[in-house]
């Protein structure tokens, strides 16, 4: 495994892992994370697939896990369309070291609902989204519902204007995030229309240009990404994609839960994993 870091598209300094493997197939993956999932969350599902002969690699958004280079309330103004900035530079710069590969990627909550973001869709081939989804909190259930509203609608204005951030980890929500990107988060949850909003605020999105083959993975237990809004994601957002969706249900692999995270733990390595060697012909 190499350790390095990359330049985004303003020159912030982004945080990447390349997972090297000893019989290369001409396939890179690249994960792009959920949000405030630091990259490490990624590594042995990396591990795996480097070993399968895939170049693997996994990076952290600015103000994320090593990606840390400022004081988070010296970020404020950078939110999800940073963040896609920097899964464009990452995923070019990962194209032109290897040009020839077939580049794939694995989205994880945000990371597959930012695809449409930036265009940085042209360095893709094929598509992997697990949890990720159409994210307004109706298509919850009830209790999801209550505590959605609750912390976006009051305590991430609250707390962003009396810290300069918003401090996730007190509400069991990972890294801590700059006022930004807490506020889009917000939007993308509480606005009927979630991420497709960002287009109607003048803000250039690239949903419409995605055609290529994307599998959307729900999951049962998975109270973050309810397979109604999986399935909106793929009617609304990625509409002119080749999606193909597939819900997974934990007792269909003799599992008590998978929920929003476990898909990617290596517990689940032998259980869960062969779905992604199957989809990426690996």
């Amino acid at each position: 495994m190499k350790s390095y870091f990359i330049k985004s598209n303003d020159g912030y300094p982004i945080s990447v892992h390349e997972f090297v493997p000893k019989s290369p197939n001409n396939k890179t993956i690249v994960f792009a994370p959920a949000v405030a999932v630091p990259q490490k969350f990624y590594f042995n599902l990396a591990i795996y697939l480097a070993e399968k002969g895939c170049n693997v690699f996994t990076f952290d958004y600015r103000s994320i896990g090593k990606s840390t280079s400022q004081n988070i309330q010296s970020l404020k103004e950078y939110g999800f369309f940073s963040w896609a900035m920097d899964f464009k530079s990452v995923s070019k710069y990962i194209k032109e070291e290897f040009p020839k590969n077939t580049q794939y990627m694995i989205g994880h909550s945000y990371g597959g609902n930012s695809v449409g973001f930036s265009d940085a869709y042209q360095y893709y081939d094929k598509y992997l989204t697990i949890g990720s989804q159409f994210g307004f909190y109706k298509h919850f259930t009830p209790r999801m519902r209550a505590l959605i509203y609750l912390n976006f609608k009051i305590f991430v204005p609250v707390t962003t204007s009396i810290l300069g951030y918003y401090p996730s980890s007190w509400f069991g929500l990972g890294r801590p995030l700059t006022t930004k990107a807490a506020k889009d988060w917000a939007t993308f949850l509480l606005h009927p229309d979630s991420m497709l909003q960002f287009t109607k605020k003048n803000t250039e999105t690239y949903y419409q240009d995605i055609t290529a083959s994307m599998l959307l993975i729900s999951i049962d237990d998975d109270l973050f990404a309810p397979k109604k809004s999986v399935d909106i994601l793929g009617d609304r957002v990625y509409s002119n994609a080749q999606t193909i969706r597939k819900h997974l249900k934990p007792s269909d692999y003799n599992l008590k839960k998978i929920g929003h995270f476990d898909f990617f733990r290596k517990k689940n390595q032998d259980i869960l994993w062969p779905l992604i060697d199957e989809w990426f012909q690996l």
